[in-house]
């Protein structure tokens, strides 16, 4: 009879787990990102665990941790076991320790029985979190749950809520704000931006977010691709020269690559909100060339762990940064054979009441050959300009297959550009374009 009713009582209890829950309470941190995938591993801030029922010798308390995992040997040059500090109040005081690490779990074992009241709780301390995936889990909870005997085995019970431990931010953030846009005016043979000059400007903004636990930014770097080529105007592989154009930012002083495919800026202060402008001033009587630009900022940082070398942060990824346009038309021919054994025919379609000036780029390899005015395109129209194109080639001094672009100085919704070519020996006629 006494052990019926013993059976009864255990049933009854198991029945009503689901009905009772753990609180979970613990400080709430800000990390940045950089700092947190720099320092690799941090020790988190106290978590209070309160139960909320009846706990007996063996039962096991398990606290849950999830967005970083939890490191059981230390980060020191020889690692070391991490024992996390248990800390009993109320009816949990003595009765309670750290058993061990499964995963990411941390558990406890009830040493004694406990009976709940109020004021009692348990806190653990010292658990160490690795979180070199930080900028990829964006926060780390944490949660409890209980483990008791049954006459049924063991149960789950007193689960609670999880509670955010740490949320992680970005830091340090740049974006383009303001991106090359500059119209090159056809007009003035390439030669000008339309509305005048040569000059226009990348503005880069810098952000730097506030967190609980950041990084002390020691500078940054700003580079950014395109062909820089046309600022050499003497031709003499550096820029310097009296008639050479120039790039200028206001982080410092710009450095134009040794192939003129890129220009760089080092930022010697310290990181902090605000912009970055590089400007980039063409020669006078130059060709500018249409092309689009990528960006990308890089910024040094302490290291959180003490080490001798900076860290680095890549904020801005090879982003776009603009381009610069033609206010005219212009067409790609990607194949176009020259020589004796071979006749081209080149037409412009023009249906604008604007006549324009043609200009053609031929590219040789990793070269160009850049021809201005070699011929004009009548207005509402069709022009032939098969015989201007032979000539420039020929003036030239090249034959074969070649690809080039021809700029004409009309509106390009007007502007239709048409190329074949005719191989005497088979007959063949095709088009290219």
């Amino acid at each position: 009879m006494f052990k019926k009713t013993l059976i009864a009582a255990s049933v009854a209890a198991t029945a009503s787990f689901a009905a009772v829950g753990s609180t979970v309470s613990t400080t709430p941190a800000t990390l940045g990102v950089e700092y947190a995938v720099g320092i690799q591993q941090v020790t988190a801030a106290d978590v209070t665990i309160t139960p909320e029922r009846d706990y007996d010798s063996g039962d096991i308390i398990t606290l849950e941790v999830t967005g970083a995992t939890v490191a059981t040997m230390t980060a020191a040059a020889t690692p070391a076991p991490i024992v996390p500090t248990v800390t009993g109040v109320g009816n949990l005081l003595d009765n309670i320790e750290f058993l061990e690490y499964s995963g990411n779990k941390i558990k406890l074992l009830v040493t004694n029985p406990v009976a709940f009241g109020a004021g009692t709780a348990v806190t653990v301390s010292g658990v160490q979190l690795i979180t070199t995936a930080a900028a990829d889990e964006g926060e780390v909870k944490m949660s409890a749950v209980g483990t008791v005997a049954t006459v049924e085995g063991p149960k789950t019970v007193d689960s609670s809520t999880a509670v955010t431990a740490i949320t992680y931010a970005q830091q340090l953030d740049t974006s383009v704000s303001t991106a090359f846009d500059a119209v090159i005016d056809v007009n003035t043979a390439r030669k000008e931006f339309v509305g005048g000059g040569t000059a226009d400007t990348l503005v880069i903004s810098n952000t730097e977010a506030a967190v609980s636990t950041g990084v002390t930014t020691t500078g940054a770097t700003y580079k950014v691709w395109g062909d820089f080529s046309f600022l050499d105007a003497d031709g003499d592989g550096e820029l310097g020269g009296a008639d050479d154009g120039a790039v200028t930012s206001t982080a410092g002083t710009a450095t134009v690559a040794e192939d003129f495919m890129s220009v760089s800026v080092a930022q010697a202060a310290a990181f902090s909100t605000g912009t970055v402008g590089i400007t980039v001033t063409g020669p006078a009587d130059v060709v500018i060339p249409d092309q689009t630009f990528t960006a990308e900022t890089k910024v040094s940082y302490t290291d959180p762990k003490g080490g001798a070398t900076d860290l680095v942060a890549t904020t801005l990824s090879e982003s776009s940064a603009g381009a610069w346009t033609l206010n005219g038309a212009k067409a790609h021919i990607p194949f176009l054979p020259f020589g004796s054994a071979y006749s081209q025919s080149v037409t412009v379609s023009n249906t604008s009441t604007q006549t324009g000036g043609v200009d053609l780029v031929i590219y040789v390899g990793d070269d160009t050959v850049e021809m201005e005015g070699i011929a004009t395109v009548g207005a509402e129209g069709v022009t032939d300009i098969s015989a201007a194109i032979r000539n420039a080639v020929t003036s030239a001094g090249l034959s074969g297959p070649l690809s080039f672009d021809v700029i004409i100085n009309a509106p390009e919704n007007a502007i239709v550009v048409e190329a074949l070519y005719y191989a005497k020996t088979d007959g063949d006629r095709l088009r290219t374009l």
